[in-house]
């Protein structure tokens, strides 16, 4: 090769590693917060472009991985490519994180939280969340698991308090979408999404905010007319053609669980329409169908939800061993 290819060829894969350092370097948000398109069949960053969603399920990130571990985890996700991790803030009433802290110190009153010379649970969830913004990656924040309201851990005068908590501590972070429920029909206590969605939108009027549903449920079910609703998802889940196990109240016809487009369809036959998205299709290492005493691995939902927009599901073809943050 003579000493002008080899040039030309070095220039080249400078360029290149240049450019993809510029690609890196930008953040999702670079372009504005998240909004929703003019039609409402898509999210997009405030200078118009379309924001294409690829999410992780770090469900248990806040209590179960220490700093080190949550660094690790969230560099790994950039480096795939993730541009979304969901994680559920507490998954007790209170929820212990991997340093022996509580969520909660007085109850539902956030007045002491902070204690001096504590690294506490909201002082590691800060960390989180910082880390997740150097990486350029959203959080996607289930305040409350839906099984602790469904057992009646929290009521509408906690739920207000909590809201306004997280949205004074959160709501000027870039990197924050809500997500409102947690794996639970929006018919299992109403009254405490509604109060934990509207006072966090009453203070933070930046942010976008959606519900997380029970399996083959879709949140436009409860929450189609909720003005707090931005967008919706729903989640096709872990259940094989078939698979109903009783359950006579699918939003889809029979012998379609696996076909996740079939709940856009449900969803947007609902008014008014508004983008949305899955939030939860299956894991690997669950076997077909979750219940089934099979050894495959789940199906994995790559398919585009969202035709115009170029929003895809949460990628949830990852091991269960990271979606529950477990040490192996």
């Amino acid at each position: 090769m003579s000493r002008y290819r080899l040039l030309m060829v070095v220039v080249m894969l400078l360029s290149m590693t240049m450019a993809c350092s510029d690609i890196m370097a930008q953040k999702p948000w670079s372009g504005g917060a998240l909004k929703v398109s003019a039609n409402q069949r898509y999210l997009q960053t405030a200078d118009g472009k379309p924001f294409f969603w690829l999410g992780d399920t770090g469900w248990l990130l806040p209590e179960r991985l220490d700093r080190a571990e949550a660094q690790y985890y969230l560099q790994k996700c950039r480096a795939a490519g993730y541009n979304v991790v969901q994680v559920q803030v507490m998954d007790g009433v209170p929820a212990i994180n991997i340093y022996g802290q509580p969520s909660l110190v007085d109850g539902w009153d956030f007045t002491n939280i902070d204690r001096k010379g504590v690294y506490g649970y909201w002082d590691h969830l800060d960390y989180i969340i910082s880390l997740a913004e150097q990486n350029g990656i959203y959080i996607a924040m289930v305040p409350i698991w839906g099984g602790l309201v469904k057992d009646g851990l929290i009521d509408v005068d906690g739920a207000r308090s909590y809201g306004k908590f997280l949205a004074n501590r959160y709501g000027k972070c870039p990197n924050i979408i809500w997500m409102i429920g947690g794996d639970i029909q929006g018919d299992v206590r109403p009254d405490v999404w509604e109060a934990l969605a509207t006072s966090i939108k009453s203070i933070d009027h930046e942010h976008l905010m959606t519900y997380h549903p029970r399996g083959r449920y879709t949140s436009a079910r409860w929450w189609s007319k909720a003005e707090w609703m931005d967008f919706h998802t729903f989640q096709s889940g872990h259940r094989k053609y078939g698979q109903r196990m009783g359950n006579k109240d699918y939003p889809i016809p029979d012998d379609t669980e696996e076909d996740n487009w079939m709940y856009v369809d449900s969803t947007w036959a609902y008014s008014p329409i508004k983008p949305v998205l899955d939030s939860e299709p299956s894991y690997e290492d669950i076997p077909k169908g979750l219940h089934a005493p099979m050894s495959s691995v789940g199906r994995i939902m790559t398919c585009v939800v969202m035709p115009i927009g170029r929003c895809l599901p949460v990628h949830a073809d990852i091991p269960t061993v990271i979606m529950q943050s477990c040490r192996c």
